[in-house]
């Protein structure tokens, strides 16, 4: 049987999975190294990585309503490409200032940038293959 989830609850219910995971990951991390700046290290990854999420989610939805609303999609497409591309310019500048200003774990960082997309994979498999969800 196939189950049918609205845009808006399942886009809500990622967002708060993504935070949960997120809180145990700094706590487990904390834990297991007992060390501040790598669980900071771990956080502002995840941090910039939710970000970027939360940025690219919006960006689509306005850019569909703009092709809905008549803007030719190439015009779209392209808006989109350039507001991508802004976005990793300040995940750069992001992640200088985090490595080199405030001296915080580069591997961590990483990890916590890989966790979050790492997590949506998952969700995404146990959501669309185990429970058979489709998105209306």
């Amino acid at each position: 049987m196939i189950k049918k989830v609205s845009f808006d609850v399942f886009i809500r219910n990622l967002e708060i999975l993504i935070i949960i995971f997120s809180i145990m990951s700094g706590f487990i991390s904390l834990l297991i190294w007992k060390n501040l700046n790598y669980t900071f290290s771990l956080l502002s990854g995840i941090f910039i990585a939710y970000l970027n999420f939360r940025s690219t989610k919006s960006d689509s939805i306005k850019t569909l309503k703009r092709v809905k609303a008549g803007l030719s999609p190439e015009r779209s497409i392209f808006l989109y490409v350039g507001k991508f591309y802004l976005r990793i310019f300040a995940t750069g500048i992001l992640l200088y200032f985090f490595i080199k200003i405030i001296k915080l774990n580069a591997v961590f960082i990483l990890l916590g940038l890989t966790i979050i997309y790492f997590q949506l994979i998952l969700i995404a498999l146990k959501n669309f293959y185990f429970k058979k969800l489709e998105i209306i």
